[in-house]
């Protein structure tokens, strides 16, 4: 094949890629288009002729959505922030142990804990419900933040340890020889090396607490600190068949999606640069 074939096929290729992209990009962008202009939509409108600019604007989707998801936002924001806390106490100082020592059933304690994300969780959810209860856990902030652990906590060991061995040995031993202990260059040398791992990890953990819907959905009632997606599967109906208030729903969406979506933006740099050691 000549050179000028080589070069013909490569900018076919290119163009096929900048196409493929095109045409993703434009039908999130035109999907997101819709949602946002349905939300404003009153519901007469709606079921009305298709269009995509609101004849009659308003806010009542929006003012109905935010005020019946106020608390569950709440909900939602302790359960993720708790659930990235307690995965990354436990994590971090796991992994560095997995990647940086030498202990008595250290491949096996990994491969252990690895395991546990083969699991499917679903079937956890019952034995955890009936244990829950008799801890008095269940219907709780602390028992939604401790069952996520099950799944969030063996991800985030897999993942730091990989970031943790692949830093160079000779940094902390350097810290070492001019004063610090153990304890100090880990806290001085190598944590802030780790950072863009640590912080898509918790990014990650975060995610799982706001998103989630099986336990979100089982492990609470009512009456207790429900999360704000079960109630969003509330505006869609529930599975009961009744008229949707489309607007309504597409106002929660969004609502829903904007803290990790900005959490996202403001973590994108360490996302970026997380695993390229």
């Amino acid at each position: 094949m000549s050179t000028q074939e080589f070069d013909v096929m490569g900018v076919t290729l290119k163009a096929a890629t900048y196409g493929i992209i095109s045409f993703l990009v434009l039908f999130n962008l035109t999907v997101l288009v819709f949602i946002f202009s349905v939300s404003f939509m009153p519901p007469t409108e709606f079921f009305g002729d298709p269009h995509i600019i609101p004849k009659e604007p308003t806010l009542e989707a929006w003012t109905s959505g935010f005020a019946e998801l106020r608390d569950n936002l709440v909900n939602s924001f302790l359960i993720g922030l708790g659930t990235t806390i307690v995965a990354l106490a436990i994590s971090i100082p796991g992994a560095y142990a997995f990647a940086r020592k030498e202990f008595y059933g250290k491949k096996l304690g990994f491969y252990a804990i690895i395991s546990a994300m083969m699991f499917p969780y679903i079937l956890l959810v019952i034995p955890i419900m009936d244990l829950w209860n008799d801890l008095g856990l269940y219907n709780t902030i602390p028992g939604m933040i401790l069952a996520y652990q099950v799944f969030v906590t063996p991800f985030a060991i897999w993942i730091l340890r990989d970031f943790f061995a692949k830093l160079p040995k000779d940094i902390e031993e350097a810290a070492q020889v001019y004063g610090c202990t153990q304890f100090t260059a880990f806290l001085r040398v190598i944590l802030p090396l780790a950072t863009p791992g640590i912080v898509a990890v918790g990014f990650l953990a975060f995610l799982t607490g706001w998103n989630d819907f099986l336990f979100a959905n089982l492990l609470t009632t009512g009456t207790g600190p429900v999360p704000a997606v079960p109630v969003l599967y509330g505006t869609i109906g529930g599975g009961s068949g009744e008229r949707v208030y489309w607007g309504k729903l597409m106002a929660e969406t969004l609502i829903i999606g904007t803290p990790p979506t900005i959490l996202y933006l403001v973590a994108r740099n360490y996302l970026e640069n997380a695993f390229t050691v």
